[in-house]
């Protein structure tokens, strides 16, 4: 294995992507529902009690502000239950709104019923009774987070009365009271009932604050759960737990894509994505439409992003809009949002194999918010417990500044990563024979054998001006990598980035919104290469220079998202890309169009029925899509080989429908069929047996490496048609308290025309099964689980696959405990990958058992 994800590294340095999607627009603002009148009274039959007895429901309230659906979520208490969720079903509400428009949410209720108190309770509520001298003036705010807790009551019993009071919005209030010894009682929805003793002196007031707990910690809870419009086809959207809670990604949002449907990999551990039968360089992976150009962290580690800038992963397998570019398979785009004005948080999480922490804080100068990431991977003290002959590490920051408004805002977001793998070498002459050790042959020491880094600045802002949405984007970089496979001198690459771009949407009416884009990318890549060994006589004094020029991209787009009627929507959209290098210039021209249709309406409980999740949808695509030549996996520093090639193109086209359930279910079915034509740079092998045992294929040691008339090269330059498709089926349950996950299948056909013949794809697998499945079990402890199998792939001989190995499957899962104290949570969890240490076949005839444990503490401030 060790020698395969090496092997898989190194062989990325040969090739890399480049895509500049539009910039994303603001993050709409969420507001909660707020309730009219929310009063359960005291039932007249309720069962004695000399505690405060607290009941929980979960509303489910929709666009109209209507509650559709009451569910008991605390614990059977008869007599009490019962009033609580009659009274709940006529609750009325300000409906929560998304981005100002009115959608369905979820929203916890908690009554507590005090116990009886004298008849006299009411006058002295009502001010009659003894006179009050002192008061109790206090602030509730919640015990972990110290947020502000709203919609609470304070009860406090005096002697044989009780006084009553409602605290505002921000969780303060004044409660007058007579001296003396006071029992406070707190309660508010979606807390647990708070009790304190307080001693009052006559003419003073008593000042408190209060932290009322929670009754449940999530720190990945989901807020929105209302209406979305749909406008893509193909497109998963995943949020909250789902992307930070999935067992065997390490906690990471990009490496959840692996369990979706579609989506097989190169190797069980290897994160590269192939994606409906296409090569991993053929799928784009990027930050807020910024391509990332080192995928993930060491090649089998995690992304490059801190987890906690990450809100929400949007994945297309296939039909994504013209506002992405420059890939022929699948679009991976993680979605960050706009801090808030007033948001602090500090966030530490640290593991067996890295620590990390995320800041955030207003910067009332600048009317903005700062927040600054980073992390250290030290996966090399793992691995030097079994070998000292491999030292792994890594680390990433990012660095990002939100100012204005969500209408009015800029963002300057800075952020770059670093990974080193070194290797034990030899580093001086050999020694003198020693009959003591007679393995002690020469000096040896751990030496950089690879080294990839990139840095990224993306200035972004964006204004509104009524229907009209302007926002423009400059990003700026620098990627580098070092391979040193010798010994002697490494081989570099570099490369400076340019990547400006602007938009206009325009949204004259809710069933029309049209959009325009330009981007433009330069690309300034040079290399150095190690001494020649002979066969490349062209090298000069022991190392040659020699710059791999500029490349150009110059593109624009134009689409339309048209509902012309509640049933129909249709998305057309074209895109234009023109290409350039020192060796030639190329043009591509990709019309693309997305329709849904409303089959049906259906009565769902927990759904408004105007929603689109309660309707059943059919939907199809079609599209053209081009991308600049690359090797099988990218590498910063190299962004794309000649262009002398030719770009490759793909015809992707599906059909598919959509079916909400009850309690949040949904299914999912969808048919792809993708033509590509041409297709090269992605075999796993060369075709020629020669070419396989030269080694520069791999560690490329020609000044004209990427360039015309490469002699490595051009055996993997052998222009084919392909063709990938298949069936994916997905059932999937969306939940903000309880179960969630989805179940997947998809089976699918990648093949390449090759001596007039279709053979299967080096990394084709016939079926691809995922299980997903997040569980609270109660006292704050959530548990998860994945099962994945994937069939075997072709074992090419000589580049013709000939028989299939035997596949894999895998089983992780995942454990958390979440605490909160006075002004902090921690979450406690351990992730283990392949828990039942199943066996994986890497090469025919060699099969490897592994299990990868991790446990970590992530406090949050």
């Amino acid at each position: 294995m060790r020698r395969i994800a090496i092997a898989c590294l190194i062989a990325a340095r040969a090739g890399a992507a480049w895509a500049q999607p539009a910039p994303a627009p603001a993050t709409p603002v969420f507001e909660a529902p707020r309730a009219h009148d929310a009063n359960v009274p005291y039932p007249a039959d309720a069962p004695p009690h000399s505690a405060p007895v607290a009941v929980t429901v979960k509303l489910t309230v929709d666009a109209t502000g209507a509650v559709i659906k009451v569910e008991l979520v605390s614990a059977p208490q008869p007599g009490f239950d019962e009033p609580v969720i009659a009274a709940a079903r006529g609750f009325r509400f300000d409906p929560a709104t998304y981005g100002g428009k009115p959608v369905a949410a979820e929203v916890a209720f908690t009554q507590t019923f005090l116990p009886p108190v004298p008849p006299d309770v009411a006058d002295a509520a009502a001010g009659d009774g003894p006179r009050r001298s002192a008061s109790l003036r206090g602030k509730l705010v919640e015990l972990g987070t110290r947020a502000p807790v709203s919609g609470a009551t304070v009860t406090a019993s005096a002697g044989d009365r009780s006084y009553v009071v409602d605290a505002d919005a921000r969780g303060r209030f004044v409660l007058p009271l007579p001296d003396g010894s006071a029992r406070v009682t707190v309660t508010a929805p979606g807390h647990r009932a708070f009790l304190q003793h307080e001693q009052l002196v006559t003419g003073q007031e008593l000042a408190v604050t209060y932290l009322v707990e929670r009754d449940r910690y999530d720190p990945y809870e989901i807020v929105v759960m209302g209406e979305q419009r749909r406008e893509e086809v193909s497109r998963i959207a995943l949020r909250g737990a789902e992307i930070k809670q999935v067992p065997g990604t390490f906690g990471d949002p990009f490496r959840v894509v692996q369990a979706l449907p579609g989506v097989s990999t190169i190797a069980s551990l290897l994160a590269f994505p192939i994606v409906r039968g296409n090569g991993p360089s053929a799928t784009g992976i990027s930050i807020d439409g910024t391509r990332i150009p080192l995928l993930y962290h060491l090649g089998a580690g995690p992304s490059v992003i801190h987890p906690e800038f990450v809100d929400e992963i949007d994945f297309y397998p296939g039909g994504a809009p013209v506002t992405f570019g420059g890939y022929v398979g699948g679009i991976l785009d993680g979605r960050t949002r706009r801090a808030g004005r007033d948001e602090r948080v500090v966030d530490v999480d640290v593991n067996l194999v890295q620590a990390g922490g995320l800041v955030r804080e207003p910067i009332r100068l600048l009317g903005a918010t700062l927040t600054i990431a980073g992390r250290y991977g030290y996966p090399g003290l793992v691995i030097s417990q079994v070998s000292n002959e491999l030292s792994l590490s890594y680390w990433d920051y990012q660095l990002r500044l939100d100012g204005g408004t969500p209408n009015n805002g800029w963002t300057v977001f800075a952020f770059g990563a670093r990974d080193e793998l070194d290797e034990l070498r030899d580093i001086g002459p050999e020694l003198p024979f020693d009959p003591t050790d007679p393995t002690r042959m020469r000096p040896r020491e751990l030496r950089p054998a690879l080294v990839m880094s990139f840095h990224r600045l993306d200035l972004r802002g964006h204004r509104t001006f009524g229907d009209l949405r302007a926002s423009a984007r400059a990003v700026v970089g620098r990627d580098r990598s070092l391979v040193d496979d010798t010994g002697d001198a490494p081989t570099r690459f570099a490369a400076w980035v340019a990547e400006p771009s602007a938009r206009l949407d325009w949204r004259p009416a809710a069933s029309f919104t049209g959009s325009l884009g330009i981007e433009g990318a330069l690309h300034d890549t040079s290399a150095r290469f190690p001494p020649g060994d002979g066969m490349l006589p062209d090298l000069v004094d022991g190392a040659a220079v020699r710059g791999l020029g500029r490349s150009y991209r110059a593109s624009g787009f134009a689409e339309a998202v048209w509902r012309p009627s509640d049933d129909w929507l249709v998305r057309p959209g074209i895109r234009a890309d023109r290409y350039s290098d020192r060796s030639a210039a190329r043009s591509a021209v990709d019309p693309r169009l997305t329709v849904r249709y409303r089959i049906a309406r259906r009565d769902l409980d927990d759904v408004p029925p105007d929603s689109d999740d309660s309707s059943i949808w059919l939907k199809a695509s079609a599209g053209i899509y081009h991308q600049p030549p690359r090797y099988l996996v990218p590498i910063p520093g190299l962004d794309q080989l000649s262009l002398s090639y030719g770009l490759l193109r793909s015809v992707q086209t599906s059909l598919g429908v959509e079916v909400p359930l009850p309690a949040r279910f949904e299914v999912t079915a969808e048919g792809y069929y993708n033509e590509l034509d041409p297709t090269f740079f992605e075999l796993a092998r060369p075709r020629d047996p020669m070419v396989a045992q030269i080694s520069p294929v791999l560690f490329p040691g020609s000044p004209s490496f990427g360039q015309p008339d490469d002699p490595y090269l051009d055996q993997f330059a052998v222009r084919a048609a392909g063709r990938s498709f298949g069936a994916e089926l997905m059932a999937r349950r969306r939940s903000t308290t309880g179960i969630y996950g989805w179940a997947s299948y998809t089976l699918s056909l990648s093949e390449r025309l090759r001596d007039g013949r279709w053979r299967p794809y080096d990394f084709d697998r016939t079926h691809l099964v995922n299980l997903v499945a997040g569980i609270p079990l109660g006292r704050s402890w959530d548990f998860g689980v994945r099962l994945q199998y994937q069939s075997g792939k072709p074992e090419p001989v000589l580049g013709e696959a000939v028989v299939r190995n035997a596949g894999y499957a895998r089983f992780d899962v995942r454990f958390d405990k979440h605490a909160a104290w006075r002004s902090w949570i921690l979450d406690f969890y351990v992730d283990i990958t392949n828990v039942a240490v199943m066996p994986e076949e890497i090469e025919a005839g060699e099969t490897i058992r592994y299990a990868l444990p991790t446990a970590g503490v992530r406090g949050r401030f």
